[in-house]
């Protein structure tokens, strides 16, 4: 039987355009792997950026994909509980948790207070504190079980936040502090070299390149902002901390309903005497759900509303995706607080 044989020239052509194949669970993470990565590697989102990831469920595609990956990133089982029985069933693959990163920047629900930023910044050094950080030893010595067992779901209530998703504990929405985006990126980073070493200077220039967007879009962003640091409002549902923190924004309060259930009239009273209370001038809703609620707590009032995206939705993949994601955000609120 003739066998056809390509030539060598061929398959070292092939072997040279290979990409590196890399699942991330929600858009934000592709953001900062897609900038690191570049054209030397290929991401899978698992998330479609219309969806939101607090009741997002597994399809035999998306297992498939993880189990084809070279690398796994994700944000934290608080946010993805999807994400942690298919990583336990494969053991050997390399995946980086965001939330379980030695220099992630965790905050608690319900803290109010803004970090200093430039103490912030200092102690986040990245490029010191990383040079012999091995984030496979990271993972193997890291229990996801023992680590998210204070996140009991069986506790949250409905009318308190979105179901199955704990407005309690640590927030899992760490993507929206600037610092976190670096530490995740300086992560990638040593992954991506380890996976492979013959684009080391490539990921090293993008790495490079990204610090340099972040802190400049970092600084634009908290000029911008403080013109309307200090006017009240209401968020959707309590996601936004880290970068209200980060920026020192006045956020009065979150609906924090079920997206699937409008809300009874005791609590449309309620949240309208607490917008009353506290001046709240905007009332901001998010892409992922639908905007009834909100509409149904403004109507026949005179506050504002506009629409708040956590997750950057129509942001494209590319080398300044975060930057773009932190001026649009800082622009979404500027749209309504002005």
């Amino acid at each position: 039987m003739f066998k056809y044989v390509l030539p060598a020239s061929l398959l070292l052509s092939v072997s040279a355009f290979a990409q590196t194949q890399v699942v991330t669970s929600v858009k934000p993470v592709s953001m900062i792997v897609s900038a690191i990565g570049g054209e030397h590697i290929e991401v899978q989102q698992l998330v479609s950026n219309q969806a939101s990831p607090h009741d997002f469920a597994m399809r035999p595609s998306d297992l498939r994909k993880l189990d084809q990956a070279d690398l796994v990133v994700w944000v934290g089982e608080s946010l993805e509980a999807f994400m942690e029985k298919p990583l336990a069933n494969l053991s050997a693959k390399k995946d980086l948790e965001w939330m379980a990163l030695n220099d992630a920047f965790l905050r608690e629900f319900g803290d109010k207070e803004a970090h200093d930023h430039d103490e912030h910044h200092e102690d986040h050094d990245h490029d010191e504190h990383h040079e012999d950080h091995d984030h496979d030893e990271h993972h193997e010595d890291h229990d996801h079980d023992e680590h998210h067992e204070d996140h009991d779901q069986d506790e949250h209530h409905e009318e308190h936040g979105h179901e199955g998703h704990d407005h309690s504990g640590t927030d899992p929405h760490v993507w929206l502090d600037p610092v976190n985006a670096k530490v995740l990126a300086k992560a990638v980073t040593e992954q991506l070299i380890s996976i492979d070493p013959e684009h080391k200077q490539d990921y090293q220039t993008n790495f490079q390149a990204f610090m340099s967007s972040v802190e400049h879009a970092d600084h634009d962003v908290a000029e911008r902002l403080a013109d309307v640091a200090d006017v009240p409002y209401f968020v959707f549902h309590e996601a936004y901390g880290y970068f209200e923190n980060h920026y020192g924004l006045n956020n009065k309060g979150a609906i924090a309903l079920s997206p699937e259930r409008k809300p009874g009239a005791k609590t449309v009273a309620h949240i309208r005497e607490e917008i009353e209370e506290h001046n709240v001038s905007c009332v901001f809703s998010e892409p992922q759900f639908s905007p009834a609620i909100v509409e149904t707590l403004i109507d026949g009032t005179d506050v504002k509303t506009a629409v708040l995206d956590p997750l950057g939705t129509n942001v494209e993949l590319g080398a300044n995706s975060y930057a773009m994601f932190l001026t649009g955000l800082a622009d979404q609120y500027i749209s309504c607080l002005k």
